[in-house]
């Protein structure tokens, strides 16, 4: 199937055009996002399998889509229509780092890009051909070496393909999809990966002796009891034991809490406690982790089909009043802990899970997916008369070899202007094709219209700024005729400034370069460039002139926007990545809990190194306490400063009434503030008590802020004595005193081991997050300079996000004036160098609120 340029302006992501009249096109709004929630279950009616398909749950998808969710990953949601413009297919792709590596066949750190896709639907072999089509141009366009699917981003792989069985309905947290869509995947170069079963056993055929708690204690354990109210409590104890015992698989990456928790939402309403079993040892706490345990519950499917996957008020009515209906059960997941496996444990626990099926009069146990290299499992089911119900895989493909370069490396000049690659129409002409290439996106738009950059401001509308004030205020100042440019004018808003926090404009300047950015990706994506081409002024009176245009060439130009070297060589695109709309949308500051993960670190800085350098900046780390040291030291000159803690005070939105709580400003639910401590200080902020109220806290912090100030003085009389200010000591050196120093030590200057990002030496709480300050080696007030900066920054935060992490930003450290000496202490390269952002990066541990936008 040919992929061509789709040829309507109107939206921000160019619709793909496909062969027979068929077109793709990106879910960016509400009435979108219904269809593709809608599209399965209405499908499922049209070919009469409304008692077999097993829908999503719709509130998972619309947090994919909307970016709420826990998982790190950008989600992309795409529909398929055919010529009437009638949905006929969807699909979704993600991608994630730790899966990749962890599916790689060779070193994790070599792992190929690979791009994820699931919740895949579609009418009929057309239908499912041009959905296999997207899938090649989402992996060609997003520079990715592998496509591996169908797979949700969940806390796991959860997903696979049916390729046999289809007889038999699916059932809950299984997939099931109709018999022709595995021959198409087939034909088209993909391989089976990972095969698996789903397994059935009858109640009625096991016998059903439940052991006693004198039994139980005659092995040295006890069960513990799981009820409804303590659901939580249950999956805190059972995860180590989950992570411990399926570490082993191919397949698994560890789950975390926050993970595990917005699996187990709503689950309650589900569960019959009953079929619930945790097991412990007899003396160990009541809150130790799980030795084993089976998670059962009822299955829902029959409700889900109802609703179209909608777990809404209705939905949980429904399920309350026929849960007496529902006869048969799905085992979730279980697991033993590695030292007890072996012992017969699980057989126990199985057998007081058949206990309660008979007692609760089920009538039939379903299994969710037993890999065939996980014989031991299937034993336990096989001996309990059960049997094979469904066979699944995962399908797996490499990009084949010859094909063109991703949208973010350099294409081959040939194919450059080559016909866009052709996918066989129909699943019988793709057998004969002995490698399939991927379907390429020429993804020039027809023209620009106000309509077009409208969507694309849009877009850029959600980059960040200090205190969430977006003080950009773009506008189209004129629009070629023939559509094939426009030139905008941006200039800032004095109104959303922050003059007392922000004197210099750098956090402003820096807010206008993300925005360009944002805008030059959001762009890219719609094939067009845009480009910089004129600023003048400084600060609030800053005017900068950008020109958008219809690339010709929408890879190089892609490069370009996201900051690539065209010349780079071949197959170094990884170090280049290409972003999209869906980065900028799911990028967020958490403020809350971050986690520390090395590895992902190591790898987004290593990333980084090569866009910031080209920037003249760096990025550096700073050890977990003498971060801690600067934050308390800024925050406090933050409150004690009365013109900055008034400006603050503006900014917090803590009445979910006041109308620019959605609009814009730091909320109470970004800064994790507890609702009734929010009402509260909504109460006081008010604009007459805001200046008695900074001038009240400057005062009583006074005493401390005089301390510190002797304490600065101190540290510039060891200076001045050639000898290193308190708390800047070399770190990583040995404690020998005797030990010569390093060639490249000096008085002062701290050792440079100490300060490259990923050190050992970095952090000194265990699991504590990554402090990095951005370090820029020129000192001068160049407006041009600082938003070129911005975008370096934009995209280091979206290499950190597209490896599953967060930052939370404290600029508050390089804007006070002690703790922006000492930071320029540490970096040491003399006066040149000065830091021009402050962040802590690390996984989060907890969903993510998503800021205000006007």
């Amino acid at each position: 199937m040919r992929v061509r340029p789709a040829r309507s302006p109107a939206a921000a992501f160019a619709p793909v055009l496909l062969e027979q009249g068929m077109t793709a096109h990106r879910v960016t709004s509400r009435a979108d996002l219904r269809t593709f929630i809608d599209l399965s279950p209405r499908i499922a009616a049209l070919r009469g399998e409304t008692d077999r398909f097993v829908p999503l749950f719709a509130a998972d998808i619309a947090e994919w889509q909307a970016g709420t969710g826990w998982f790190a990953e950008a989600v992309e949601l795409w529909l398929v229509c055919d010529a009437a413009g009638t949905p006929v297919g969807r699909l979704m792709c993600h991608r994630s780092r730790p899966l990749a590596e962890r599916i790689s066949e060779g070193p994790a750190a070599e792992a190929p890009e690979t791009l994820f896709f699931g919740a895949l639907e579609a009418a009929d072999e057309a239908a499912l051909t041009a959905v296999i089509a997207l899938i090649d141009e989402r992996a060609h366009r997003l520079g990715a070496d592998r496509v591996f699917g169908p797979v949700s981003p969940l806390p796991n792989v959860t997903g696979g393909l049916v390729t046999a069985g289809h007889d038999h309905p699916g059932f809950f947290d299984t997939a099931w999809n109709p018999a022709f869509f595995a021959p198409a995947f087939r034909a088209a170069g993909f391989r089976e990966w990972g095969p698996a079963q789903t397994w059935e056993v009858a109640v009625g055929e096991i016998p059903h002796a439940r052991a006693t708690s004198t039994q139980w204690a005659a092995h040295g354990l006890r069960r513990r009891p799981v009820s409804r109210w303590d659901l939580r409590s249950f999956a805190g104890r059972m995860l180590p034991t989950l992570n411990a015992a399926f570490a082993a698989l191919p397949y698994y990456t560890p789950i975390s809490p926050a993970q595990l928790r917005s699996q187990m939402a709503g689950m309650a309403a589900l569960m019959d406690p009953s079929l619930i079993v945790d097991v412990v040892g007899e003396t160990e706490d009541d809150d130790a982790p799980s030795r084993c345990f089976a998670l059962v519950l009822p299955d829902p499917a029959p409700v889900l089909r109802r609703h179209g996957g909608r777990l809404g008020p209705a939905a949980i009515a429904d399920l309350l009043r026929h849960r007496t209906r529902l006869r048969d059960a799905v085992l979730i997941i279980q697991g033993t802990d590695p030292r007890f496996q072996g012992t017969g444990l699980l057989s126990l626990v199985i057998g007081d899970v058949y206990s309660a099926l008979a007692a609760g009069g089920y009538r039939r146990l379903r299994v969710t997916f037993i890999a065939e290299d996980n014989p031991a499992s299937a034993a336990v089911f096989a001996k309990a008369g059960g049997t094979p119900l469904h066979s699944l895989c995962f399908l797996d493909r490499r990009a084949p070899s010859g094909a063109a370069e991703p949208a973010n490396g350099q294409a081959d000049p040939a194919s450059a202007t080559a016909e866009p690659v052709t996918a066989p129409a129909t699943a019988a002409a793709a057998t004969a094709a002995a490698t399939p290439a991927p379907a390429v996106l020429a993804t020039s738009a027809a023209r620009i219209d106000a309509a077009l950059l409208t969507d694309l401001i849009a877009t850029a509308g959600r980059s960040p700024s200090a205190h969430n004030t977006q003080p950009w205020l773009p506008r189209a100042a004129k629009i070629a005729d023939d559509g094939s440019s426009a030139e905008l004018v941006l200039t800032v808003d004095p109104a959303r400034t922050l003059p007392a926090g922000d004197p210099r404009s750098e956090d402003l300047h820096l807010s206008i370069g993300c925005w360009v950015e944002a805008l030059s990706i959001a762009a890219a994506e719609a094939g067009l460039a845009a480009a910089i081409t004129g600023v003048d002024g400084w600060g609030p009176s800053l005017d900068v002139r950008l020109r958008v245009t219809v690339s010709d060439d929408p890879r190089g130009q892609r490069s370009a926007a996201t900051g690539v070297d065209r010349e780079a060589r071949d197959g170094d695109h990884r170090d280049r990545p290409a972003f999209t709309a869906a980065d900028l949308r799911h990028r967020q500051v958490d403020r809350g809990p971050l986690s520390r993960d090395d590895s992902a670190f190591a790898e987004a800085v290593g990333h980084a190194d090569a866009a910031l350098a080209p920037a003249g900046a760096r990025l550096v780390e700073i050890p977990d306490d003498e971060w801690s040291d600067l934050l308390t030291r800024a925050a406090r000159h933050s409150f004690a400063d009365p013109a900055v803690f008034a400006e603050t005070l503006a900014w917090l939105r803590l009445d979910p009434a006041d109308p620019a709580y959605r609009q814009d400003g730091l909320s109470a639910d970004c800064l994790r503030i507890p609702v009734a401590a929010a009402r509260l200080a909504g109460a006081l902020n008010r604009p007459r008590l805001r200046p008695f109220l900074a001038r009240a806290l400057a005062t009583a912090l006074a005493p401390a802020e005089w301390v510190e100030g002797l304490r600065g003085s101190r540290r510039d009389q060891r200076r001045e004595a050639g000898r290193p200010p308190v708390g800047h000591e070399r770190t990583g050196s040995a404690p020998d005193d005797d030990a010569a120093p390093a060639e490249d030590s000096a008085p002062g200057r701290p050792d440079p081991a100490s300060r490259r990002p990923g050190s050992a030496t970095t952090s000194a709480r265990t699991g504590a997050p990554h402090h990095v300050v951005l370090a820029v080696t020129e000192d001068g007030d160049d407006a041009a300079r600082e938003i070129a900066l911005g975008r370096a920054l934009l995209r280091t935060w979206l290499l950190f996000d597209r490896a599953g992490l967060r930052v939370d930003v404290h600029s508050e450290i390089k804007d006070c004036p002690a703790t922006h000496a000492r930071l320029r202490d540490r970096l040491g390269d003399g006066p040149a160098t000065r830091p021009l952002a402050a962040f802590s990066v690390g996984r989060s541990t907890t969903p993510v609120p998503r800021s205000a936008r006007r």
